[in-house]
């Protein structure tokens, strides 16, 4: 899937084609009552001292097809490669240079879908390797063809096993971890969970192996009211991740409508009681109940330029009752971006003073002219910046929020998500007054970290 990337056009107006696309593929979905699961395994899961964890492949392979008996749709987005190139490069240590990796992402991806193959083939699972990069879904058309590709595998009841296409990826057109894939492709299926396998049994308030007073957190309702120390890096020598990108990619895959559950990938023989039967294990992430469809979508999952702009409240509820950024909703600019590009919203928290971020837009001018914008009325733009542009800095339908129309996940709307039986949780009293203790709101990741 590796296809030199193209300039995509930038529109105000809606995709037609698109949209009747998205429609009838939902219509179907819900037709169909199939729900579409999204599993991504970590290096720390995949290796054990060095080597594949052989029996961890087993089960996953036996998981998938428990699940696709059960009536789901699979998608595996696997990490991993760099580690088993290193091995059988007779346990090369990992290489610090970009081409380096490459190279071993390209020895060790044949080891891994050696192993996919031979596991999901004694379980009569059909399996196929899909290889993406981040710049095939910057590109609307591309983004569109891998829609396209995984709807025409998942339909053939085919499990995708998903990486990134390392030996052709360059520096800053890479997702950088595989977790932020893995949202970016739960988004493009619109899968209904993602599942976010690791080394711990999901999100605390604090680094459990450094903070002996840390808790699990059963259950997210807003990613905007966290207070946890997501430190650490990466959970094993040959991964990229951590559980600073484990929560950003479920502020992904909430705002496209997929919940998230982060989780220990030896409870991986409970994911069919999760899907099928509501239980419940790990960090449930809740998804938005009004997720971004279509061309919104794919802008929510641009990665954003080196810059952003600070907005005052207005503007967010400007924005969040569908209107178009004006010059009078800027209070600042930063950083640097041209026009057409992806920039990050962000507003200033009034009790805390943080800037949060809060949605993504693609402007119709670059930082140099918004900065002569802020504050000013539209009918003076001609004037300020030379030449006759459009009437506001961002059109409305370039516009995606997280949390679009400011409705906020709430557990009570899911009654299918049965939260008693969370290991950590004797009983929803006690589950409520742990959210309750939680601080107010907390800032959230700066803009230039996707």
């Amino acid at each position: 899937m590796g296809v030199d990337m193209k300039v995509a056009q930038v529109s105000p107006q809606g995709d037609p084609a698109t949209s009747a696309a998205l429609k009838e593929a939902l219509h179907k979905k819900a037709q169909n009552d199939q729900k579409i699961v999204v599993i991504k395994v970590g290096t720390s899961s995949l290796l054990r001292k060095g080597y594949l964890h052989l029996s961890l492949l087993g089960q996953l392979a036996e998981t998938c097809a428990d699940l696709h008996r059960a009536g789901c749709k699979i998608i595996v987005v696997t990490s991993g490669a760099v580690g088993a190139g290193c091995q059988v490069l007779n346990n090369a240590d990992k290489p610090t240079d970009l081409a380096g990796k490459q190279a071993m992402a390209a020895v060790g991806m044949v080891r891994l879908m050696r192993m996919y193959d031979d596991f999901f083939t004694s379980v009569s699972q059909p399996i196929a390797q899909v290889l993406v990069s981040l710049d095939n879904l910057m590109d609307r058309t591309q983004y569109l063809n891998a829609q396209r590709t995984f709807q025409a595998l998942l339909a053939r009841d085919v499990i995708p096993i998903v990486n990134e296409n390392d030996t052709i990826a360059v520096q800053h057109l890479k997702f950088g971890d595989n977790d932020t894939l893995s949202a970016h492709i739960a988004s493009l299926c619109d899968a209904d969970y993602l599942f976010l396998l690791t080394d711990v049994d999901g999100l605390y308030t604090g680094n459990p192996n450094s903070d002996p007073d840390a808790r699990l957190i059963p259950l997210v309702e807003s990613i905007d009211d966290l207070d946890v120390d997501v430190s650490g890096g990466a959970g094993s020598a040959f991964g990229t991740g951590g559980m600073a990108t484990k929560v950003n990619a479920a502020r992904l895959a909430t705002a496209a409508g997929c919940h998230t559950v982060v989780m220990n990938s030896n409870q991986l023989h409970t994911l069919p009681d999760i899907v099928v039967d509501g239980a419940s294990n790990g960090t449930l992430f809740l998804a938005v109940p009004r997720p971004l469809v279509g061309r919104k979508r794919w802008i929510l999952l641009q990665k954003p330029a080196k810059g952003y702009l600070l907005v005052n409240s207005k503007a967010e509820q400007a924005l969040n009752n569908d209107k178009s950024l004006q010059g009078t909703h800027l209070v600042s600019v930063v950083g640097d971006f041209d026009a057409a590009e992806a920039v990050a919203l962000t507003v200033r928290d009034s009790e805390t003073g943080d800037e949060r971020e809060f949605g993504r837009a693609i402007v119709n001018y670059g930082a140099d002219d918004c900065r002569k914008l802020v504050g000013k009325a539209s009918e003076d733009f001609y004037d300020i910046v030379g030449f006759g542009g459009a009437e506001s800095v961002a059109h409305k339908n370039n516009i995606c929020l997280w949390i679009p129309e400011g409705e906020e996940a709430r557990l009570m709307d899911h009654p299918e998500i049965n939260m008693e039986t969370h290991p950590s949780v004797n009983n929803l009293e006690d589950l409520a007054e742990f959210m309750s203790d939680k601080p107010s709101r907390t800032p959230s990741p700066s803009p230039f970290n996707n």
